[in-house]
This record gives C-alpha cells, sequence and structure tokens, in this order.
C-alpha cells in the first residue's frame, strides 16, 4: 500500500454490545448450517457404505463362478467360453490369455450372468 492510501481507510469503531450480539449469533447460524450440510453429507455417504456392503455380501454368495468368454473372428459372432473358474482373477486371466492370443473382443460375466469386465 501507498501512504495516501493508508489516510483513506477508516478506522472501524469497536462494536456496540447490541451489534456484537447480532454478529454473533449471524455467525453462529452460519456455523449451525456448516454443520448441518457436513452431517448430511457425512450420513449420506454411510448410507453409500453399507448399501455398497450389502450388494457386494449378496454378490459373494449368488456369484461362485466367472465365466470367460471371448469373440475370435468378428464381433457379429457368438460368445465362446474359454472356461469356467471359482474367482474373478482366474476368469480374468483366462480372458487376457484369448486377448493375447489374438481374440477380438473378450468378457468375464459371473454367476448371475452380469458382465464384470470387458476388453
Amino acid at each position: 500500500m501507498r501512504f495516501y492510501e493508508f489516510n483513506s481507510l477508516k478506522p472501524q469503531k469497536p462494536l456496540t454490545p447490541a451489534q456484537a450480539r447480532i454478529k454473533s449469533l449471524k455467525d453462529q447460524a452460519k456455523r449451525a448450517q456448516a454443520a448441518v450440510k457436513a452431517e448430511r453429507a457425512r450420513q449420506k455417504i454411510q448410507a453409500g457404505q453399507r448399501e455398497l456392503t450389502k450388494v457386494e455380501s449378496t454378490k459373494k454368495m449368488t456369484s461362485n463362478s466367472f465365466k470367460a468368454q471371448y469373440k475370435m473372428n468378428n464381433p457379429y459372432s457368438s460368445w465362446m467360453t474359454a472356461g469356467t473358474y471359482r474367482n474373478f482373477n482366474d476368469a480374468l486371466a483366462a480372458a487376457l490369455r484369448k486377448k493375447k492370443a489374438g481374440a477380438i473382443v473378450v468378457r468375464v460375466e459371473d454367476g448371475a450372468k452380469m458382465v464384470i469386465y470387458s476388453s
């Protein structure tokens, strides 16, 4: 700041007790609104985590097999099964081996016939 800018700033007078109380109440209301917003976000995250856990636990029970499938010649041909596996990692490894061997499209399907991986 330059020297002449200091002269243009007016010193603020202290607030009266009534003004200070109003300012304090306004600040308190803003803090309360922020706390409510944060609590709603926390509850939303917690509900989402519960839902995710619920979905994952039911998925583990229903899908105990995974199919690795591929299409060799063109994307319009039918899916051919490379094998059925008890865990996702083995099925994925088989699908990626087929991809490396020249398959055009590969995918991994769970027991409920939902596509878990596609490439």
